[in-house]
């Protein structure tokens, strides 16, 4: 078969995701969809596998699927749309890029990333927003993503050692241009699943993580489990541990597997600011937290200047080289951002540097493809996103978990991830999808915000108001 007919093949593969979709969400629902279909098609199919249709601007399954979707949103839940400080921003956020693309790019091009911007970000915003609806959705949407995860744990076994993963070898015929780096660090192979690179699966484990640890904080998993989940708890019950342990236990191995620090680090300020919305007394607590991530800032700069320059004839670890190959390619790499510093260079069309074509930095790359201003409010949408997430856990009784509280955590160690590497595959839709939930928590009523501890319960209607109607 020739390359080209392999590649129509390929095209009508992806278009599955359509068909498959639609199918369901009309006889299933928008709900059971979202759960059932939409989240196995992000997390399991990688962004890699892609078609490339004169006219069409789907590339990847996900974009496929996400919709079908959004027209049945549109259709049931268009009446409740609203624009916040938040969609605003997304807004200015996704003109500013798209605009900036065509400047550099031309239309063609921009109109690409344009429905790229609208199926991949604001798709998965919108379900987050207004799919994932109340306390129920909460947990199914967290016990869904960990389901996935821990399906994926033997694929990561085998990836360790046969350095690909399941996925890739069996869909790659499929997609001749599709490739699986391979990475190793300390003679072992790092894992990176569907998800292209080591540090964006270990940004991915680590959300998961987080949610799981806050679905464990409500007592869920204390529970009895329903379908495959069900399944798993009942073959994991002669192990030692509990069932929530045991999930923590396998998503801290598969991240240990990806060995990227940038996440790891992540992960440990996560964890800090995660645990200051479980004290009694979370605004001291948080002033605490805010003074050691200070303190630990300069520290911590202080510590890898000086772990990057040795002393003279002193041979440099395979860590530090890694590290002063970031610091330098900035350097380097500024002298292109100061030729266009508001409209950058587009998408895909940043001059490189030979021997330093990886930027691994996230909000240094996008300036060079989009202008300083796409990064300064991709910060600012970062910023408020914590901020407000932080003061909706602020507002929950005493002793709960707040949900708030695990977002901003996912937030910040997504913002210190994504200085050392690129914001590619699954993590950018997985964010933009966490921040339409955060916002559709926010927009609960009082009582449902307040119910952290598992499921919500209705609070009794007054006498007085059952009188007045």
């Amino acid at each position: 078969m020739m390359p080209s007919d392999r590649q129509i093949m390929t095209a009508y593969v992806v278009f599955l995701a359509f068909f498959v979709t639609a199918y369901y969400v009309n006889s299933k629902g928008l709900e059971t969809t979202f759960l059932n279909v939409w989240i196995p098609i992000f997390l399991c199919i990688p962004f890699m596998f892609t078609a490339h249709i004169p006219m069409v601007p789907i590339r990847t399954f996900v974009q496929a699927s996400v919709l079908p979707l959004m027209y049945v949103l549109y259709r049931e839940e268009g009446h409740r749309m609203r624009l916040g400080r938040m969609e605003v921003l997304i807004i200015f956020y996704v003109i500013l890029r798209v605009s900036m693309d065509y400047t550099s790019r031309g239309y063609k091009d921009a109109q690409n990333y344009a429905f790229y911007m609208l199926s991949c970000l604001v798709g998965p915003y919108l379900l987050g927003r207004y799919v994932i609806n109340g306390r129920r959705m909460d947990i199914k949407t967290i016990r869904q993503f960990v389901l996935i995860f821990l399906i994926f744990f033997p694929m990561f076994l085998y990836e360790t050692k046969f350095y690909v993963s399941p996925i890739y070898k069996i869909m790659s015929p499929l997609f001749p241009d599709a490739f699986s780096g391979l990475s190793i660090r300390w003679g072992i192979a790092r894992t990176a699943g569907t998800f292209e690179h080591p540090i964006l699966a270990c940004i991915m484990i680590i959300a998961v993580y987080r949610l799981h640890r806050w679905l464990t904080w409500t007592g869920e998993w204390q529970l009895r489990q329903e379908g495959l989940m069900g399944r798993i708890q009942t073959w994991c019950k002669p192990l030692p541990f509990k069932f929530e342990t045991q999930i923590a236990i396998v998503l801290i191995l598969m991240a240990l597997m990806t060995i990227s620090r940038g996440p790891w680090i992540g992960g440990i300020a996560a964890a800090i600011l995660v645990g200051a919305g479980n004290m009694k007394n979370r605004k001291r607590a948080l002033a605490i937290v805010f003074s050691v991530f200070l303190i630990g800032g300069v520290v911590g700069k202080m510590a890898l200047d000086a772990y990057i320059t040795p002393a003279e004839g002193q041979a440099m670890a395979e860590e530090a080289q890694t590290m002063l190959y970031r610091k330098v390619m900035v350097e380097r790499y500024t002298e292109f951002l100061m030729d266009r510093l508001w409209t950058g260079w587009g998408l895909t069309t940043v001059p490189t540097i030979k021997g330093m074509e990886s930027i691994d930095n996230a909000f240094f790359l996008m300036a060079l493809q989009h202008g300083v201003l796409a990064p300064v409010l991709f910060a600012v949408i970062f910023i408020y996103a914590i901020a407000t997430q932080i003061q909706l856990g602020l507002r929950s009784p005493v002793g709960s978990a707040p949900l708030g509280f695990t977002f901003s955590g996912i937030y910040l160690m997504c913002f210190i991830a994504f200085t050392t590497v690129y914001m590619g595959s699954q993590t950018e839709p997985l964010l933009f999808l966490l921040l339409g939930w955060g916002e559709g928590v926010k927009a609960r009523k009082p009582e449902v915000v307040a119910g952290e501890q598992g499921a919500t319960q209705a609070i009794p209607e007054s006498r007085f108001r059952r009188v007045l109607r």
